[in-house]
């Protein structure tokens, strides 16, 4: 029981200096042609109007994430992500609005650490929580969503830009700020 409680103290009181070698990182990109952009979402609206074909327009995606440092090169993670578009369906005046609000856990492994530049891959998994409106009516839906970037470059120190390439709900060319403490 002794051991046990020793074992126990000394985890306790080295929990802080092990947190304090983690390494925190708060990042904001915005994505180019998010998955949100190519997806004929919310059948149902859309089948109000049968045989319809649409153009869709939107702005891409705004991803707020959070990291921690784990082992090395190994980060864990979370990201929140928002984007919109609308679809116009051809030969009406018929319009649907889509917003979509997607949260991802994610890992990230930094495969090359130089002084200031890194090169690293990340993928994420979650749920995407969405809403169509269209003429008063609207629908939601919660989908399954993912971002995989397979090459991510980090340019710079504590503040540093960063761009990846890949695909998912943040994008398929990202390009952001982030902040290491």
């Amino acid at each position: 029981m002794k051991r046990i409680l020793l074992l126990a103290a000394v985890a306790l009181l080295s929990a802080p200096l092990c947190v304090q070698a983690q390494r925190s990182e708060i990042t904001v990109s915005y994505g180019y042609a998010p998955t949100s952009n190519w997806s004929d979402s919310f059948s149902a609206i859309k089948d109000l109007v049968s045989d319809a074909k649409t153009d869709i327009s939107g702005w891409g995606a705004v991803t707020v994430g959070y990291n921690l440092r784990l082992l090395g090169p190994l980060s864990i993670g979370a990201q929140v992500v928002c984007s919109t578009n609308e679809q116009k369906i051809k030969g009406t005046n018929t319009e649907i609005r889509n917003r979509y609000w997607a949260v991802m856990p994610n890992v990230k492994w930094t495969w090359l650490n130089l002084k200031i530049v890194s090169l690293y891959s990340r993928a994420a998994v979650g749920a995407v929580f969405s809403e169509a409106e269209s003429g008063g009516e609207s629908e939601h839906a919660t989908r399954f969503a993912y971002q995989v970037s397979p090459v991510g470059v980090t340019v710079g120190g504590r503040l540093a830009a960063y761009a990846e390439a890949g695909v998912g709900a943040s994008g398929s060319l990202l390009v952001g700020l982030r902040y290491s403490f």
